[in-house]
Order: C-alpha cells, then structure tokens, then sequence
C-alpha cells in the first residue's frame, strides 16, 4: 500500500496527511487505492449530527437541575464525580479541543464502568468532535482510537497509530493502540508484536518527558506492568 508523500492530503476529507501515513488520521480512508467514498459523507452527516445531539445535551442537563454525567480524564477513576450542584458545563463555548477532550473522556470512563449505553450515545459524537479539530497532535490521535476501539472500529485506531508513528517514531501510544487493536481483533501474534515493542522503547521514552506521558503517566505504567506479565507468562510456556 502507498504512503502519503509530504504535503498530501486525503481525497476523501481533505485533510492534510502526515508524511509516510496509510490512512486518513480523520477519516479513515487509505491514502491510495480503490476504497469507498462513504466515510467521507459519513464524516458529513456525524458533523451535523453532534451539533444536534450537543444542544439537545445541553437542553438535557439545563433542565436536570445541575446532574451532569461525570467527564473523567482517562487514566483516572470514573468514580470522580463533579462537586454536588455544579453547574452543567455549557460545551457550545467550549473549544473545538476541549469539546472532543470532554467527549472522548466520557465515553472512555463509561466503558472503563460497563456503560455501554453511554458508550454508544457520545462514542459517534466524540468521533465527529475529532473530525472538527483543526489541528491535531499525538494526544487527541490518542484518544480518537480509544474511542474508535470502543466502537468496534480497529482498523481506524490502527490508522491512527500509523500517523502517531509518522510523526514520532517509536511513541508508547501507537503501540499501546496497536496492542489494544489486536486484542480486539483476536489477533495474537500482532499482539505479541505490539507488546514486546512498547516493552522495547518503555524506558528511552520516557526519558524524553513528553507532555502526554506525564498526563498518562499511570495508564502507561499499568500498560508496562500488563505486557511485562503477559510476555513473561507467553515465555515461560514456550520453555514447557
């Protein structure tokens, strides 16, 4: 499959690609290749769709004297709920960064408690938040392919992950997205890849104190511990 030279841009959405990316970081689609045009209108129609769905929200919780869901960060408890009679948090001010953040973590902290009704209520509108950024960086990648793998959507967290690694080689989020990919996909040797490679980098990556690492410092470090564990246990039957 082709790569995405410097200065491209996706056909679908028009969205300018990172250089050596195979998938659209917003859309989806492969840089090249005979592939649908429907994430593309799909994308369009999701757009109009959040607007909708943000200012019923916003009517909702207006009028459920001060009740809001809680919009945890990822990584942290989705037991941490908002002080008692806060206000709701009015999203149609937010930035278009701040909006997807808020999206994206509520979907995450519903699926981290088993709520697949939340899950599937704000996953399409945190999905539609991403693809009005107008810019993008590692961190909202990130959390787009979580939000993508709750979902049931692999290939685009993975996609993700491939712009992740074009622009910073070697960062613990494509791997960890990878890892997640493949569980998802019962892929076990993609798994294994993606695990021993993380394990690999852990330690130099680290090192270089990026802003996202020290926000998800205890998700990676629960990723470490988990792989660590698995590979250990995966290397102790091959000896059987």
């Amino acid at each position: 499959m082709a790569t995405a030279a410097l200065g491209a841009a996706c056909r679908a959405c028009a969205a300018s690609l990172s250089p050596g990316a195979r998938f659209c970081h917003r859309c989806g689609r492969a840089v090249s290749g005979k592939t649908s045009e429907r994430p593309a209108w799909i994308t369009a129609w999701s757009i109009i769709a959040v607007l909708l769905a943000l200012i019923l929200w916003h009517v909702e919780t207006r009028g459920a004297g001060g009740e809001r869901p809680v919009m945890a960060n990822v990584g942290s408890s989705p037991s941490a709920a908002p002080p008692s009679g806060a206000a709701a948090p009015d999203i149609s001010r937010m930035s278009p960064r701040e909006r997807f953040l808020r999206l994206s973590d509520r979907v995450l902290s519903a699926a981290e408690a088993g709520d697949t009704a939340a899950v599937q209520r704000f996953a399409p509108m945190a999905l539609a938040a991403y693809g009005m950024l107008d810019t993008v960086d590692v961190d909202s990648r990130y959390h787009a392919a979580m939000v993508a793998l709750e979902t049931g959507q692999p290939a685009l967290a993975l996609a993700l992950a491939d712009t992740i690694h074009a622009e910073a080689r070697n960062h613990l989020f494509g791997y960890l997205i990878q890892s997640r990919a493949a569980e998802a996909r019962n892929d076990r040797a993609a798994l294994a890849r993606a695990r021993r490679a993380f394990l690999a980098n852990y330690g130099a990556e680290l090192r270089k104190d990026r802003p996202e690492y020290r926000e998800h410092l205890e998700l990676l470090e629960r990723a470490r511990n988990e792989f660590s564990r698995a590979t250990g246990a995966s290397a102790n039957r091959g000896k059987e």
